[in-house]
């Protein structure tokens, strides 16, 4: 994957004195391409804080092998990564 940055947001809820963890890796993919539509389109995963931190010495862009896994979150099934491995610097759009 492409990644153009990431968020690492952690802490500790003044509401409820638990600690959070929202933290967000940002890529770019490629768009099917067709007559109506070329280039990439950005995205955003859910990632936790640890795997982030292995990275956050490195400027994005980057590319980066990326491994993710389904989990329920709220009802809801959704994709968090669970590795992030850089790969090589990417070239930054002219």
């Amino acid at each position: 994957m492409n990644v153009i940055g990431f968020e690492i947001l952690t802490g500790t809820s003044s509401k409820t004195g638990k600690p959070y963890d929202m933290s967000r890796l940002h890529t770019c993919i490629p768009l099917s391409t067709s007559e109506t539509a070329k280039g990439a389109s950005g995205t955003t995963y859910d990632c936790p804080s640890e795997v982030l931190e292995k990275i956050k010495h490195l400027t994005p862009p980057l590319i980066c092998d990326v491994e993710m896994h389904d989990i329920m979150r709220y009802g809801r099934r959704v994709q968090e990564i669970s590795s992030v491995i850089p790969v090589e610097r990417a070239k930054a759009a002219a």
